[in-house]
């Protein structure tokens, strides 16, 4: 097994030592950090940045070609690490200990040891997608009272100074990953989302660790896995062809998940019942067309799927404050002033 170590010194130095020890090619734009990989261990990439000088964010898809280790943040900063499985080839290690741990895709696991460094194992002929955040604490970097408690909420807890959890699984988390992914955005605007996206992946991390802890609470436990799976792809599919004319009757026949399971599904992954949320899909979609077609008002109410255009400006203005025709010509108005 070909061992490569990720040994940085303080924070900033995280993704520099990856792409040393992976040998990459690493290029920065407005903070946001991308390691292409395409050698005799692995093609893909790392990327990912720093959030608020002491967070490691790290979005790792490699296709492995040989075996090897890679240390998250060294234990000198006393990291706390809160990862989450995107597929079931992903492997967790602790420096000289001899057990590892499965994190299946949907997954989420917090490990930190005091003395330790923490590391991924890369299997040759597999496809790893993990993603990581590593809350640092070294002595030379300050710290905020939050960063302290997300700290002292584990390593009050130690065991021969290792806190290990495995959770269960949860696509929530996946859903916010994706959207990070689809920022459209540039520069220091997509920075910022994407911290306060990561900010948002970390709470949501936590809260399921509290969760998991009072699993009696969980309003998902009547779901299986495969049943959130499906209905996250259902969400997807619904967002990709909005105008189809649904009904939960229609999704149900076609899932196979009956009303109210469907209906939970949609609540815990969406926030909405499968009618709100595809009445909001369609919503955010004409707002788009508005702002970048030149297509009527009727042509919008109609190409998104909905039959009635006072209904369309009646959720429309509940949702902007304005009508879509007010919205639109607002748009014209500032277009011809600049």
């Amino acid at each position: 097994m070909l061992l490569t170590e990720v040994k940085e010194s303080n924070v900033i130095d995280v993704f520099s030592e990856i792409e040393n020890n992976i040998k990459g090619n690493l290029s920065k734009n407005f903070g946001e950090h991308t390691i292409k990989v395409n050698n005799h261990l692995a093609t893909g990439a790392v990327k990912g940045m720093i959030v608020q000088d002491n967070k490691v964010f790290l979005e790792i898809d490699l296709r492995c070609h040989e075996d090897f280790k890679m240390n998250l943040a060294s234990a000198d900063l006393n990291p706390v690490h809160f990862l989450y499985g995107q597929n079931n080839h992903s492997e967790i290690g602790i420096e000289s200990m001899q057990k590892t741990y499965a994190l299946n895709e949907f997954q989420t696991a917090i490990v930190h040891h005091q003395d330790k460094n923490v590391f991924l194992n890369f299997k040759k002929n597999e496809h790893v997608k993990i993603c990581v955040i590593s809350v640092c604490m070294p002595l030379s970097t300050s710290f905020t009272t939050s960063d302290m408690n997300i700290h002292s909420l584990f390593t009050d807890t130690l065991k021969d100074g290792l806190f290990t959890y495995c959770g269960s699984y949860n696509l929530k988390i996946a859903t916010q990953i994706e959207k990070i992914n689809e920022i459209k955005e540039e520069g220091i605007i997509k920075k910022l989302l994407v911290e306060g996206m990561v900010q948002l992946i970390l709470a949501m991390e936590i809260q399921h660790h509290q969760d998991d802890l009072n699993a009696d609470t969980n309003s998902f436990g009547v779901l299986t896995k495969a049943e959130l799976k499906k209905i996250q792809e259902l969400g997807t599919s619904i967002k990709a062809n909005a105008d189809i004319q649904y009904s939960v009757d229609m999704l149900t026949n076609q899932t196979g998940i009956p009303a109210a399971k469907l209906q939970t599904g949609f609540k815990h992954l969406f926030g909405r019942t499968v009618t709100d949320y595809i009445k909001n899909i369609r919503l955010e979609i004409a707002e788009e067309l508005i702002k970048t077609t030149d297509l009527n008002i009727s042509e919008i109410v109609y190409s998104v799927g909905f039959s009635s255009r006072s209904y369309f400006s009646k959720i429309f203005r509940e949702k902007y404050g304005c009508s879509p025709k007010s919205f639109q010509d607002n748009l014209k108005y500032r277009a011809v002033s600049a």
